[in-house]
């Protein structure tokens, strides 16, 4: 708490104030440092606070303080002394005299003398203070204590008589060169102490999981100076939440081994990649055109004036083909092995099972009271527009599995173009239609659930399609459709909340067509239930079904080793095992309803950050696309019934239009983030869609426990 009271005060002093309280809120709130802190109780955040406050001391010339601070920081460890580089740039910086230099120097060692005294029992304290050092840094002589550092590419706890000397003649050589091309570059003495941590923590032997956090104070003030560092900042917490992760089950559970070896130097590289880009974006070859500041000098309201800001939106011609190539790769990778498992899985045999049924007019689609059949069950719980579809395209495809999946997989198509269309109606742009779509097309939830013989993907076009043409005043359709989608899944309902936000935020006026949405969409509801009439039910039958569905939702209480509650959805806390296909001792065969990590936790920091822009800018449009995200999933942490991830996927679409208009507002971040998400997106593709794979390859998927 101390240190994020430190953020607020320096951040304030350097940048706008408002930024003061959110950066110290980043850092409060970020897991990785309350994992540490508060959970595991270690001492490391007395090593941030005493480190961070010497620098602070010594910017405003308050030199024996400092020295003092500092002093007593390495006390308690020595690893507060790796802060000096930062130090050292703010004296060359402002050319302190000799004499200045000299009683920083003798008041540090002072206190530092002092500080073993009470614990001396020699009668030299010299040779009591080299004992006690030597002691504390001979304790573990390994190259890496599970560390996610450079020399834990060559695995955990191996001796490090030749790595220390390399490790430390590395370390020292970046400092120096960092040093000496930023030293006449102000205002980065919180940079240069970032990068000092890190280049020692990555670089030095004996290095503990824990060392890593005095690195995530500084780093963040980093970003006052080039915002483009939060990437890094974001980047190091993952990763060193990670890094406690496997160090916490590796102590505590008779050495457990969470993350399979592939993944632990895939965490590094990732280390060493943030720390190449951290630096490399510090110099004048990469020049980044915006500053916090920037945010709040925009004009409010005009969303021209952002986009001539930050660059001048790409031509029709252009997002044509760029939006042809998503919706191409989009149909390749839904439509791949689609007839794989030939079997119904999960949910397919309730709905796809259900769905035969009404192919063969076989009336117990529509009976709650008929005992299931062995291993199926009539699926009469969900309004029937679904199953309907499933049933299209087995008319067409055949009664197999390509044909029950079919359909969703083109509607699943169908979303990604819709994600683009009101993401570029929103905000007048097509380049943030663009980014939007190509996020979305690269999460893995929404894949997996366009390609499984369930009702999500109707839910989801449906919502969507109807939103866009409710935007565009097309209320008659847009009734029509959302009909569809409360026959698909009664959870449209909360499309309706979005109706009415956005007739203030984009100022329509009222129409008689509005009327629509009162008659309309019941009557398409009472339609879809024709078939049913067909084979010879009543319209007590219909009546007796929808009370069915409404006491079974509201009365679910059911375990399942699944479930997973709404508030862990974001964060990507806990997927859905769905199918176990055929195994031998090297090969498996799995899927899982699994988030690609990239779109999910960059998607909520683009939420996150797309609030404070709206409030800030009163940007109601993007405001809007906020509370579209928010209204489809956090009602749902009041539901009685038992809860999946997969519910979350009507907010996707809204958390990558976030993400769009955030990769346009900072387009440097535009690379780094589409990389990252490409490549996971190539990683867990596998996962995803049941692809049979090496065991060990399988074994890597599982970051945490909780994703097993």
């Amino acid at each position: 708490m101390g240190t994020g009271y430190l953020i607020y005060k320096i951040a304030n002093n350097l940048s706008v104030k408002k930024w003061g309280i959110i950066l110290s809120l980043i850092y409060l709130f970020n897991p990785a440092v309350f994992a540490n802190s508060s959970l595991w109780g270690q001492v490391d955040s007395l090593t941030a606070f005493f480190s961070l406050l010497a620098v602070y001391l010594a910017s405003k010339n308050k030199k024996v303080f400092s020295a003092i601070i500092l002093a007593i920081g390495t006390l308690i460890k020595p690893q507060a002394a790796f802060i000096l580089p930062g130090i050292l740039y703010l004296i060359i910086k402002n050319k302190w005299k000799g004499k200045e230099i000299i009683f920083f120097i003798i008041s540090g060692l002072v206190v530092f003398i002092f500080g073993f005294i009470p614990f001396n029992n020699t009668s030299n304290i010299f040779e009591f203070i080299l004992k006690r050092l030597s002691v504390s840094a001979s304790q573990y002589p390994y190259g890496s204590v599970n560390a996610f550092s450079f020399w834990g590419l060559f695995d955990f706890w191996k001796p490090d008589n030749i790595s220390f000397w390399i490790g430390a003649g590395i370390s020292c050589l970046l400092i120096v060169i960092v040093l000496f091309l930023l030293r006449k570059k102000g205002g980065l003495e919180y940079t240069i102490s970032a990068i000092s941590l890190l280049v020692s923590f990555l670089f030095l032997t004996r290095m503990h999981e824990r060392h890593l956090l005095p690195i995530l104070a500084p780093l963040l003030l980093a970003s006052l100076a080039n915002p483009v560092v939060l990437v890094v900042y974001a980047g190091f917490s993952f990763t060193y939440l990670a890094n406690l992760s496997y160090s916490y089950y590796w102590i505590t559970d008779n050495f457990k081994e969470i993350f399979n070896p592939v993944i632990i130097k895939f965490f590094i590289i990732t280390n060493l990649s943030l720390l190449l880009f951290f630096i490399i974006s510090q110099f004048k070859k990469i020049k980044f055109s915006f500053k916090y500041e920037d945010l709040f000098r925009l004009k409010l309201n005009k969303v021209k004036s952002q986009i001539n800001y930050f660059g001048k939106d790409i031509s029709g011609k252009k997002a044509r083909i760029l939006l042809l190539g998503i919706l191409f790769f989009s149909i390749i990778t839904r439509i791949y092995s689609l007839n794989l498992p030939k079997e119904k899985y999960f949910d397919e045999v309730y709905h796809a099972f259900t769905a035969g049924l009404v192919l063969h007019g076989d009336p117990k689609a529509w009976e709650w009271w008929n005992p299931h059949p062995e291993g199926f069950a009539y699926e009469w719980t969900h309004p029937p527009v679904a199953k309907l579809g499933m049933t299209l395209g087995m008319i067409i495809f055949g009664e197999n599995a390509f044909g029950w999946r079919i359909v969703q997989a083109i509607l699943g198509v169908g979303s990604v173009l819709l994600v683009y269309l009101i993401a570029s109606l929103v905000f007048k742009d097509r380049l943030v239609g663009i980014l939007s779509s190509a996020i979305f097309s690269l999460d893995g939830l929404v894949l997996v659930m366009s390609r499984i013989g369930m009702n999500d993907s109707y839910l989801l076009f449906f919502s969507l399609l109807s939103i866009l043409l409710f935007l565009k005043d097309k209320n008659f359709l847009s009734s029509v459709v959302f009909g569809l989608a409360i026959a698909s899944k009664w959870s449209a309902i909360y499309t309706l909340p979005i109706f009415f936000v956005s007739h203030f935020v984009f100022k329509k006026k009222l129409k008689i067509s509005y009327l629509s949405f009162l008659i309309i969409p019941i009557a398409i509801y009472i339609a879809s239930y024709g078939i049913m009439f067909k084979t010879g039910h009543s319209w007590e039958n219909f009546i007796e079904v929808q009370k069915q569905m409404w006491w079974y939702h509201t009365n679910l209480r059911a375990e399942h080793p699944y479930t997973s509650p709404a508030y862990t959805w974001p964060m990507l806390v806990r997927p859905i095992y769905l199918y176990n296909g055929p195994e031998t001792k090297e090969f498996v065969s799995r899927i899982y309803a699994f988030g690609n990590p990239a779109v999910f936790w960059f998607g909520l920091f683009s939420i996150i950050l797309s609030f404070f822009i709206s409030a800030k800018e009163r940007n109601k449009k993007l405001g809007f696309i906020i509370f579209s995200y928010l209204i489809f999933f956090v009602p749902w942490i009041a539901s009685p019934r038992i809860m999946f991830l997969y519910h979350y996927l009507p907010s996707i679409p809204f958390l990558t239009i976030a993400t769009g208009f955030i990769l346009r507002r900072f387009p440097k971040t535009i690379i780094p983030i589409f990389t990252i998400t490409l490549l996971l997106f190539i990683y867990f593709y596998p996962h995803w869609i049941g692809l049979k794979i090496p065991e060990w390859l399988d074994r890597s998927y599982y970051w945490f426990p909780s994703w097993r």
